[in-house]
This record gives structure tokens, sequence and C-alpha cells, in this order.
């Protein structure tokens, strides 16, 4: 049992993102593609590509649980960078006009999630700061 005391922040921030990626991502996409595409307003024909998407989104998730299990703060930070990074590029494709407004969607829950491990991170400094003072 975890003591979610003592658990950081940013290490449950990245372990709720993980697990969201490996599940909507991985799972979704692979076995469940138009029931997912149908939530947020999409559709395709290519089921292929889809289900691609899905395998490397649940392998990225499964990247995030392994770097939470060794604490890997760096790629804590790096994917706080890349979730913006992101964002903003689903943003543009909803500006451009090249997707629908639905992508939105996914868009805030990126920035969402790489918001809650930011703040969780400077959280945890301060709080390890306090500890050794």
């Amino acid at each position: 049992m975890i003591d979610m005391k003592s658990y950081p922040r940013s290490k449950l921030s990245m372990l709720v993102f993980g697990s969201y990626m490996i599940i909507v991502g991985g799972i979704g996409f692979e076995f469940f593609p138009h029931t997912v595409l149908s939530l947020v307003g999409m559709t395709t024909t290519d089921n292929t590509f889809v289900r691609m998407f899905g395998l490397l989104a649940g392998l990225l998730g499964i990247n995030y649980l392994v770097m939470v299990q060794q604490s890997a703060i760096i790629f804590f930070k790096l994917s706080i960078v890349l979730r913006y990074l992101a964002a903003l590029f689903m943003i543009y494709l909803v500006v451009s006009g090249i997707s629908s407004y639905n992508l939105l969607l996914f868009a805030l829950g990126d920035i969402l999630a790489a918001t809650w491990t930011l703040i969780a991170l400077q959280r945890d400094n301060r709080s390890n700061n306090s500890k050794s003072e």
C-alpha cells in the first residue's frame, strides 16, 4: 500500500497521466477506436492508423510509469514542456481549420496534466527544502 502522505505529488501526477495514456490512448484507441473518436466528435476510415496511434500512446504511458518508479525527475520536467507543445500543436490544428474543435478536449487534458505536474514539482521541491533546513 502506498502512503499517500509521503508520496511525492509529482510522482502521483505522472502516475495518473501515464495510466490515462495506457487506458484511453492505448487500450481505447487500440481496441475501441471508433468509440473513443466518437466521444470527441471525430471519425476515421483508417483503423490501422488509429490503432497504431493507440499502440504508441500505450507504450508512452508505460514509459511514464517506469519513470515514476525510477523517480526520473528530469523526465518529469521534460514531459511538462512536451505536453504543453503537444497542446499547442492541437490548438494550431483547430485554429487552422485542419481539425474540429473537439480536439481541444485532448489539448485541455494535456494542459491540465502538465500544469498539475509543474505545480506538484514546485511543491515537492519546497517540501524537500523545508525538510533539509
